[in-house]
């Protein structure tokens, strides 16, 4: 029954993003004088976008697979070359990092084709053009990591990326700058144009391998410049190429001393930390300062929480993740400010407000797939632990249900009423909207810890594998089904309003059939855990 329903979302994911993105780029193409090279520019900025998020994600990918998987540790240890042992993680963190852009981008690019009328062979081309492109980011993400991985076991690397992170933030936000009223209606569209697109000129940088898959799709899909575009796949390909050569020769090399060096800075920090704590001059860290104050309140829970979060402060690739995450949702907030000052009719100031809804909603069901469904499978082997312990496995569960809601709640309510207030939405729909994210914050938790109990993997320790599980996608579709559901529930009724069209049914209808729905999602999902973690218990 389970896989019957990821197929059809699988499938339903692949008709409904067809049938949006055609209508968006045909919309697109309508526009008088710009639309061509609107519908030219998206195609960069996305491209750009895939390719900042594949270096990333190989980075992250790189180092969970490289230096913290036992699988990589044994086979240092055999009569193997360290060459090959690197050769082969590297491809496993290519595949692992790469088929979800693979999937998300194939509609986009049916679309593209659709609307242009492009032979079927440009299919094809495109699907080999995305190799070569999928593979210099992850070349980039392991030379990266092997540079890093020397210096990310030393404490002040985390206080200088964690400053340097906060000050690019502040720099992105402090450059957007949004086009004034005065701006739009002073100029005409062609020149309007350069103006609305002058943050993007970066996703155009002609070096960008980026760029010259976006020359390729453009080329391909007009007729005539057939040539250029293998061109353009040429050079993408050459350049692969060329990095996996130098990856699989010369960085392989590498490897097992940026391996040796880490375990050994590791090494010495632990004994020097247990030396000062064996002398007692060790000083009380700001989080152990905090353990202290909270204790007196439940020993047992305090003990839980602050175990999960020194976990993760000490995974590189979890808060690093986190921080990226952040940081995306402030960028998110300071570009609202482009969007707040033509939309002044009720109809546009109510859609736009359910859609920042919608889009929070997206938010932190990511936030809770990918940070608070693995939690309960990190115990790992040791699990069995935590059952014979007086405070039992459903409490740990319940612990991290409360955890995972109070994080969640505090980030996507901010976000939801930052985000309202620079939309310049009246406080009683301020109120209303951070009321709702906070229901759905509480219901997505449920949700990733009830489903991370119900479908554990305790023998795999890179949460980005337990994400990807068939318990990850299946949390990760429940919640954008119940996002969608629940969205559309509580907009029904303003919609209907400023469309003046009457619903059939009460205006509190709505609303409450999704405070129903929200409580089943915590109901449904913590009760099946309680049985589960009761037979692990067994």
């Amino acid at each position: 029954m389970l896989g019957y329903i990821l197929a059809a979302f699988i499938i339903g994911y692949l008709v409904c993003g067809f049938v949006l993105f055609r209508g968006g780029l045909t919309y697109i193409y309508k526009f008088p004088l710009i639309g061509s090279l609107l519908a030219e520019r998206v195609l960069y900025l996305i491209f750009g976008f895939f390719f900042m998020m594949l270096v990333v994600s190989n980075l992250i990918i790189g180092y969970t697979t490289l230096f913290k998987n036992s699988e990589a540790q044994w086979f240092l240890s055999m009569p193997v070359r360290h060459r090959d042992v690197y050769r082969w993680k590297f491809l496993e963190a290519l595949v692992v990092s790469s088929w979800a852009l693979i999937f998300l981008s194939a509609p986009m690019l049916a679309a593209y084709g659709v609307v242009n009328a492009v032979p079927w062979y440009f299919y094809i081309q495109v699907a080999l053009g995305y190799i070569p492109f999928v593979i210099i980011p992850a070349v980039l993400g392991s030379w990266i990591i092997l540079f890093l991985v020397r210096v990310l076991s030393s404490r002040w690397v985390k206080r200088v990326l964690i400053v340097a992170g906060i000050a690019l933030l502040v720099g992105i936000v402090l450059s957007v700058k949004p086009v004034t009223e005065t701006e739009a209606s002073g100029v005409s569209e062609a020149m309007l144009f350069p103006k609305l697109m002058r943050g993007t000129r970066l996703a155009t940088n002609i070096y960008l391998p980026s760029s010259w898959l976006a020359e390729a799709v453009r080329k391909w899909s007009t007729e005539g410049f057939w040539a250029q575009g293998t061109f353009y796949f040429l050079l993408l390909t050459s350049y692969a190429l060329f990095g996996l050569l130098l990856a699989f020769d010369v960085a392989g090399r590498f490897y097992y001393g940026s391996w040796s060096a880490a375990f050994s800075k590791r090494a010495e920090r632990h004994q020097r930390d247990t030396e000062a704590k064996r002398q007692r001059t060790k000083r009380r860290s700001a989080l152990g300062w905090l353990q202290a104050k909270v204790r007196p309140l439940s020993p047992k829970m305090t003990a839980l929480v602050f175990k999960d979060v020194r976990i993760f402060w000490r995974d590189p690739a979890q808060w690093t993740q986190f921080m990226i995450f952040f940081g995306l949702l402030c960028i998110y907030v300071a570009n609202l400010r482009n969007v707040s000052i033509e939309f002044r009719q009720p109809f546009w100031e109510t859609l736009i407000s359910y859609l920042n809804l919608a889009a929070s909603a997206l938010t932190l069901s990511t936030l809770t797939t990918r940070f608070v469904y693995p939690m309960f499978s990190l115990e790992g082997r040791r699990v069995w632990i935590l059952g014979l312990s007086p405070v039992g496995l459903w409490r740990v569960v319940v612990q991290k249900f409360w955890l995972s809601f109070i994080v969640s709640s505090s980030i996507t309510i901010v976000l939801i009423i930052a985000s309202a207030l620079t939309l310049n939405l009246p406080w009683t729909r301020v109120v209303f909207f951070a009321f709702a994210i906070g229901m759905m914050s509480a219901s997505l938790s449920g949700l990733a810890v009830g489903l991370g109990a119900l479908f554990p993997d305790f023998k795999e320790e890179n949460p980005s594998k337990i994400v990807s599980s068939f318990g990850g996608t299946l949390c990760l579709v429940i919640s954008f089904i119940y996002n969608t559901a629940v969205v559309t529930l509580l907009a029904l009724p303003d919609i209907m309003r400023v469309t003046k069209r009457h619903l059939p049914v009460p205006e509190w209808l709505t609303p409450a059939i999704a405070l129903l729905v929200s409580v089943a999602m915590i109901a449904i999902p913590m009760k099946l855990a309680h049985r589960r973690v009761k037979n692990l218990e067994m």
